[in-house]
């Protein structure tokens, strides 16, 4: 292991992309950086400090790469060497970089914790920018302790519920069974299910991105709005769109009162509350009058309601809803007393 290995190492340390015996290991070195040398470096002593680690790096990159050194000396010499070279590494990217206003970052505060959900009830974590997840029994999540200047990070096996702080310079991460989800400030869910096979990301608020960490280049594979869904198939290692099995009011504004209105009038009213697509299989049911108060009822319920006084059916395809049936059928006037939507309409 060269010099850039050895550093792509902590770098995936630091992702949460290492093997347990990799994490095992490289802990190991910084629980040996803490007790050795954590009390050398003082905040009056800076330049001093960092002149001797530099010199310390140095030598240690101008000896021969540390897979050749084990086939000629004991296990111990070359753990105490790579334990050397991690001080090194750590303490030199802290000297060139720590020079910001704040000079009493402590020299843990970049490590990574994790915080796991043993009970019975949904655990809260609150992160370093006041971002809070929402973490399901029998989830974990991992996250620095303070996060980099540049974004967000974290990682997540199971199932959270994330409300992000708003913070268009620096993007928020969630690593996740394969999946990527990118967002500046919004609110969303990820699960990945215990045989990891799939992860699913719905969205409550807020546009999120989403890539499979497959793509080396972090191209964006599917946007994901309000009440919709991106679930990834490990297997496949493609996304696919869905709906929120019960979707959120977005725009309470909007009427539900329709006397003799086209269907066509009452899709455009259910996309502009819902943020969901509706359409017809044919034109003529589009046109078919509709007298009804959908008030306060979920999206699914209205849509019973609306095929039931048309003759018609639906289904969901995909993240569109879709109607069919024979065209305008002759039925009574329907209407359904207006209720206040509860809580459990609006969040999951």
């Amino acid at each position: 292991m060269n010099r850039e290995q050895f550093a792509a190492l902590l770098e995936k340390y630091q992702e949460g992309r290492c093997s347990e015996q990799e994490k095992q290991l490289v802990e190991h070195w910084f629980a040996l950086l803490e007790n050795e040398n954590a009390d050398d470096v003082s905040e009056n002593d800076l330049d001093g400090a960092g002149d001797r680690m530099w010199v310390s790096m140095q030598e240690q990159a101008s000896l021969p790469d540390l897979h050749e050194r084990e086939r000629r000396s004991p296990l111990r010499s070359v753990y105490l060497r790579w334990a050397a070279m991690a001080a090194s590494l750590v303490l030199i990217g802290w000297f060139f970089t720590g020079r910001r206003a704040d000079r009493n970052v402590p020299l843990t505060a970049y490590t990574w914790q994790e915080q796991r959900n043993d009970g019975e009830t949904v655990l809260p974590v609150m992160l370093e920018d006041s971002s809070v997840v929402e973490l399901r029994p029998g989830s974990s999540l991992r996250y620095p302790s303070r996060f980099s200047e540049e974004k967000r990070e974290v990682v997540l096996k199971g199932d959270g519920f994330f409300s992000v702080r708003k913070n268009s310079k620096k993007p928020f991460y969630v690593h996740s069974g394969g999946v990527t989800t990118k967002v500046l400030g919004t609110s969303f869910r990820v699960n990945t299910g215990a045989d990891g096979r799939q992860t699913k990301v719905e969205v409550v608020t807020g546009l999120v991105s989403v890539y499979s960490e497959r793509n080396s280049k972090e191209e964006v594979d599917m946007l994901v709005s309000p009440n919709h869904t991106a679930t990834f198939d490990r297997s496949s290692g493609r996304f696919s769109a869905g709906l929120s099995e019960r979707p959120r009011l977005l725009n309470a504004g909007v009427s539900f009162r329709f006397r003799n209105a086209p269907l066509s009038q009452v899709a455009q009213h259910l996309r502009d509350a819902w943020g969901v697509d509706v359409y017809a299989e044919t034109s003529q049911i589009m046109n078919c009058p509709l007298t009804a108060d959908l008030s306060g009822q979920p999206l699914f319920v209205q849509m019973d309601i609306i095929c039931a006084a048309l003759g018609a059916r639906y289904k969901v395809s995909g993240s569109t809803i879709r109607i069919s049936g024979p065209g305008c059928q002759s039925r009574g006037t329907h209407a359904f007393q207006t209720r206040k939507p509860n809580h459990s309409d609006m969040h999951t």
